[in-house]
């Protein structure tokens, strides 16, 4: 068998790139990774959008694989379905870099439309400056290829711990009932043209 003819191993997950290239669908499984829930309640914290397109969206996402029914309750004559996130949403480093630019930019522009809405939401809300350790910062830095990998490695070792974190305050809340604080963390890092002051003026 030639090398053409052998079978390449497939490094993306075509499943749950299809699912992130829709912001609604990618919105949807943000909200299923804190947790199970229904239509009817990710409905309720969507702006504009029908529970017949949420509905539906869940079902694309269920043929995908990424969702799956957990539990069917009954609801004054209806029934509700709550669904849990099957697959992570998140892609690897090499996930990632194998992922054609074009096909990136919508995922990346609907991630940074939730962040947007959160960082609103939260400041408007008076939330933004209630817990005095909150930590808000914005850090220019100037990195040669060594150094632009060195703070890669800090973000995904920092990210893997805040995830455990967030698991281990699960864990202890089952038992103690201590209620949790609702909280986002957004950790970015991306390269950037001149300052605007800098740019040469239209003549």
């Amino acid at each position: 068998m030639s090398q053409k003819q052998m079978a390449q191993p497939a490094l993306i997950d075509a499943r749950l790139l299809k699912a992130l290239s829709h912001p609604t669908r990618q919105h949807i499984l943000d909200m299923l990774g804190e947790g199970p829930s229904s239509p009817v309640r990710l409905m309720r914290r969507m702006d504009n959008i029908s529970l017949n397109l949420v509905s539906h969206h869940i079902k694309v996402l269920k043929e995908l694989g990424c969702v799956e029914l957990v539990e069917t309750v009954p609801r004054r004559g209806a029934t509700e379905h709550i669904y849990r996130a099957t697959k992570r949403h998140m892609f690897t480093k090499e996930e990632w870099e194998a992922i054609e630019p074009h096909d990136r930019a919508p995922i990346t522009a609907n991630v940074l439309r939730l962040i947007s809405e959160d960082t609103e939401r939260a400041y408007i809300e008076g939330k933004m400056d209630e817990m005095p350790d909150n930590h808000l910062s914005r850090t220019a830095l100037e990195l040669d290829e060594e150094g632009w990998e060195e703070v890669v490695g800090i973000l995904e070792r920092a990210l893997e711990e805040v995830q455990e974190a967030n698991v281990r305050s699960a864990e202890r809340s089952s038992t103690s009932g201590e209620s949790l604080e609702s909280s986002r963390v957004m950790i970015m890092q991306f390269p950037i043209g001149p300052d605007g002051s800098r740019r040469p003026q239209a003549s």
